[in-house]
Order: structure tokens, then C-alpha cells, then sequence
């Protein structure tokens, strides 16, 4: 597996979704703080949203 660090300004989740397209990602691999509640609605998800708008299969992992 072959890894490299890019940085891009702009929406969080966007910019990764952006990203994996540009790039033509096979999936999207991303770790979770798994947050409900009033947390999970003040500060949204960049996870949910990236659920949301990819078109690639999304692998998440919770941290505990």
C-alpha cells in the first residue's frame, strides 16, 4: 500500500470526497471519534458527511 500526505484548504469533507475522485481512489479509509448527541450536532461529521457525498466505498474505524 503505497502512502502519501497531501494538504488542501477548503471544506473538510469535501476536499477528501474531492480528493478520492480526483485521484481516482478505489475507497476512502478514515478513523472515527464515533460522537452523539449535542457534540454530534454542534460539530457535525466529517465521517457522515463523507458517507453522504462519495462515490467510493468508505472504511471507518472508531476510536476509542
Amino acid at each position: 500500500v503505497k502512502v502519501k500526505s497531501v494538504v488542501r484548504y477548503g471544506n473538510d469533507a469535501q476536499e477528501i470526497v474531492d480528493h478520492a475522485r480526483d485521484r481516482d481512489f478505489d475507497l476512502i479509509a478514515m478513523s472515527t471519534h464515533g460522537r452523539t448527541g449535542l457534540t454530534q450536532f454542534v460539530l457535525g461529521s466529517v465521517a457522515n458527511k463523507i458517507i453522504h457525498t462519495a462515490t467510493v466505498p468508505i472504511f471507518l474505524c472508531r476510536v476509542c
